[in-house]
């Protein structure tokens, strides 16, 4: 964990579902962190989350429990957003997926925050640019999606994406807190609703609601399917790594066997001869570290097959 020179000051809005774990992340590079619920009965169960979590950490090795305390000393909450905002350096925004309200809440912030202030919205549908244009926002370069995956204290993901708006200077600002904050920023470009992650997600789930609907699998078949099936394989390689790992000339001809033709960036790979790891490129360059590559992930598979095996599951 690292603090970034001149934030001294982050403020997180809303404590629920996700924003008590993107404080417990803040907390734990060291920033004083002010934690807005509208509510007190909000605020100390964000508190009382925010305390287990730390906890989770202490007790699996990655902070001793004298840095967990003073992470927790680290957290204010508040029920005054002008507290919650006055003087921040860095703001995450976690209300209800609401456009008029983040709006309202983005407008109030503008007002509120130092001119210098980072604004981001941990919005998984909205693009910054719907929620700031034509709504009297001072500084819309300033503003940008900073979207996490729940639970956000334990899933280092974090989508940056810029509005039409932002500057260049403020996506660069978000990248280096939430790396000192052991976070992975993956920059997405170009605005669209529900960004990437939710979008593939999003497909995924088209899928199963067909296979249900037309009685192909019951609820419990699917999470088995996945559980125990191309979710374990694919979470530490994603799909381009794995397509690489297993030979783009697989995939190419298997779509030829079910009568589609392969997609361009296959095709024109398999025709250049990069086929992957076995030839040293596909999507990505592999030199030596391929092979590491596999024995992590064949490890990484033991563990969970053998804990499955523990637990009666197998």
């Amino acid at each position: 964990m690292e603090k970034v020179a001149g934030i001294d000051k982050v403020a997180v809005i809303g404590g629920g579902l996700m924003g008590y774990g993107i404080a417990v992340d803040f907390v734990r590079a060291g920033y004083d962190t002010w934690l807005y619920n509208t509510r007190e009965e909000s605020s100390r169960r964000a508190m009382e989350r925010a305390r287990k979590a730390l906890d989770l950490f202490v007790e699996e090795g990655l902070m001793s429990r004298e840095e967990g305390d003073a992470a927790y000393a680290l957290l204010h909450p508040t029920t005054r957003l002008e507290e919650a905002a006055a003087g921040a350096d860095y703001v995450s925004e976690s209300v209800l997926e609401s456009l008029s309200l983040k709006r309202k809440v983005f407008a109030e912030l503008d007002r509120l925050c130092p001119p210098s202030a980072v604004l981001t919205t941990n919005s998984s549908n909205f693009t910054i640019t719907s929620i700031v244009a034509d709504n009297g926002i001072r500084h819309p370069e300033r503003c940008c999606v900073a979207h996490y995956f729940q639970p956000p204290h334990l899933l280092p993901l974090v989508e940056v994406v810029k509005g039409e708006q932002t500057s260049p200077e403020t996506i660069e600002k978000t990248c280096r807190i939430l790396k000192g904050a052991r976070k992975k920023p993956v920059v997405i470009p170009k605005e669209v609703n529900g960004h990437a992650g939710n979008r593939i997600q999003g497909a995924i789930g088209r899928e199963i609601r067909y296979l249900v609907d037309n009685g192909i699998c019951t609820p419990e078949m699917i999470d088995e399917i996945i559980m125990y099936g191309f979710g374990r394989r694919m979470f530490n390689t994603g799909w381009f790594i794995r397509n690489d790992l297993i030979g783009l000339d697989f995939s190419y001809h298997a779509a030829k066997a079910a009568g589609r033709e392969p997609w361009g960036p296959f095709k024109e790979r398999v025709e250049r001869g990069q086929l992957g790891m076995k030839t040293g490129k596909g999507f990505y360059e592999w030199p030596d570290f391929g092979e590491a590559l596999k024995r992590r992930q064949d490890q990484d598979l033991i563990r969970l097959l053998k804990r499955d095996m523990e637990e009666g599951k197998l």
